[in-house]
């Protein structure tokens, strides 16, 4: 008889807490059990590295979808952005040099009623009354960003002394309100609060948007304007004085929009000779004049009392006002960059309707032509082309019946977006911004037409 080796069992600490009839909970469970191995695909931690799609040599990588192929954009660190939008936004700028009289004490309060303004403005239906506002009230002065245009940043003054600027009898420029140059073609009439002491004022007329002949500019403290009118020497309690710069109307060329006309009021105790200011010549650009400098040059003589501007922008009148002056009137369009895309190859990468991929590559002649004669078909059959209420009133069973891409080009249809814009439009071109693109084109065409005709 052989003799048996007998092994000790371990007793579990799980053999207190065991079903009766289980053996296995009374012994040492199993450990460390190797793991079956699977045959799985596995491509190695490079598969998932950044920089993956840079070879495609090996087998794996061919695997893996390839990402789609986008232009070059502006990419922006945000680990370099200290502030938000809304926080940058929200800044307010520090006012740090006043250049000025020292602020007057506020002698009229405006009574109203703030539950009535709450409801108006909560309705989109509150105005603001600039002849309500107080005459030293400069928020609006900052929004236009005046005085560090004028001077440098961190400067301003407050309005300390009322003055007034009106062309005849019902054009008045106040706070930034809209003119145009044909309202400005005369010399306007000014009116300067008397302080009842000799005194003498001193009125520019600055366009502050219309250096167009300044190529340079080093920086923020050598902003340029022209000088559009400069009357001297004015006694306290009169409106006329020297006229160092004879008056020209503003002349803001076609296509640059708005252009901010200030009327800034200097005060000094003696006269002063301003003879460097004056023309060297008829030219605009002789009327290139830098604010910064003439303050710093005087700045111990006088001090700015008043601001006040307006915003011009172009009509006929400029024209006149150039030519007088012996200078053909500039146009400026603006040049839209071709709509982007992608090489017309036989399997694109991305899907795409292919609706939208034959209005991509087909001539824009051949759509506008469609488009027309849509319109055309619309105004025989039912007398007008209009938009309709609801981009589809018929949605449930349209949804059903229609393929997608035509359910989807059906909406477009009706609320005019995209080509479909050209039913509603006036001239039948494909948006609002193409149809005045294109009539600045017009212009501008027949305006070299003209020039080479007369160059002829």
């Amino acid at each position: 008889m052989s003799q048996k080796q007998v092994f000790p069992r371990i007793r579990s600490i799980y053999a207190d807490h065991y079903v009766k009839g289980s053996h296995r909970a009374k012994h040492t469970p199993r450990v460390n059990r190797p793991i079956r191995p699977r045959v799985i695909a596995w491509a190695g931690p490079t598969a998932f590295m950044r920089d993956r799609w840079y070879e495609r040599d090996s087998w794996y990588k061919a695997r893996i979808q390839k990402p789609e192929i986008v232009p070059r954009l502006h990419l922006i660190d945000p680990d370099r952005i200290v502030e938000t939008f809304e926080e940058r936004t929200k800044v307010f700028k520090a006012k740090e040099n006043d250049i000025g009289f020292k602020k007057r004490p506020e002698s009229v309060t405006i009574e109203r009623d703030e539950e009535k303004l709450e409801k108006l403005a909560r309705k989109k239906q509150l105005e603001i009354d600039l002849d309500l506002l107080k005459f030293d009230h400069l928020k609006i002065y900052d929004h236009y960003n005046i005085f560090e245009d004028l001077f440098m940043p961190g400067v301003y003054f407050n309005n300390t002394q009322k003055f007034g600027v009106k062309y005849g009898d019902t054009v008045v420029v106040k706070r930034g309100n809209l003119l145009t140059a044909a309202d400005a073609t005369s010399e306007p009439q000014i009116e300067i609060e008397s302080l009842g002491s000799n005194a003498y004022n001193t009125v520019l007329m600055l366009n502050m948007d219309g250096d167009g002949f300044t190529a340079e500019r080093p920086n923020d403290f050598d902003k340029s304007q022209l000088l559009h009118w400069c009357i001297a020497n004015i006694s306290d309690g009169q409106k006329n004085g020297e006229t160092i710069v004879p008056y020209l109307p503003p002349t803001p060329y076609k296509g640059t929009g708005y252009h901010r006309i200030a009327f800034i009021l200097f005060r000094h105790k003696e006269k002063i000779d301003f003879s460097d200011i004056q023309l060297k010549g008829d030219h605009l650009a002789d009327r290139v004049f830098r604010l910064n400098r003439f303050f710093k040059q005087h700045e111990n003589e006088i001090t700015p009392s008043a601001l006040n501007f307006s915003q011009i922008k172009y009509d006929e009148s400029v024209d006149k006002t150039l030519h007088q002056i012996g200078m053909k009137s500039p146009r400026f369009f603006y040049e839209w960059n071709e709509p982007l895309k992608p090489k017309q190859i036989e399997f694109p990468k991305k899907a795409m309707p292919f609706n939208h991929y034959l209005d991509m590559y087909r001539p824009p002649e051949l759509v506008k032509r469609e488009m027309f004669k849509k319109k055309l078909e619309r105004l025989v059959h039912q007398g007008k082309c209009e938009k309709a209420e609801y981009p589809d009133i018929f949605y449930p069973e349209n949804k059903k019946k229609l393929p997608v891409w035509q359910h989807k080009e059906l909406m477009r249809e009706n609320i005019g977006s995209d080509k479909y814009a050209a039913l509603y439009l006036k001239n039948g071109y494909k948006n609002a911004v193409e149809q005045a693109a294109a009539t600045e084109e017009e212009e501008y065409e027949s305006f070299k037409a003209q020039r080479k005709e007369t160059s002829v």
